[in-house]
């Protein structure tokens, strides 16, 4: 079963180079700066990921926050 936000990809794949995913839980959000990169303009596409996705940041290693925090919890556990 294909959700809401992997149909929408399917049908616009120039989307694809805005969203981000987790290397760890693989989670997909839109990438946060896209308005500031898009601006003044953005196409409605590129607005419409809004709607089937969350901002999702992610660090230099490509992981988001919530994970990021639990790697550094099991960190400080094993030390």
């Amino acid at each position: 079963m294909i959700d809401n936000g992997e149909e929408f990809l399917s049908m616009h794949p120039t989307q694809r180079k805005w969203i981000n995913k987790c290397s760890m839980c693989h989670h997909r959000g839109y990438k946060p700066n896209i308005l500031e990169q898009l601006y003044p303009y953005p196409p409605t596409e590129t607005r419409n990921l809004r709607c089937y996705f969350k901002p999702l940041a992610l660090n230099n290693d490509g992981i988001c926050d919530d994970c990021n925090k639990l790697l550094k919890q099991k960190q400080n556990e094993t030390y």
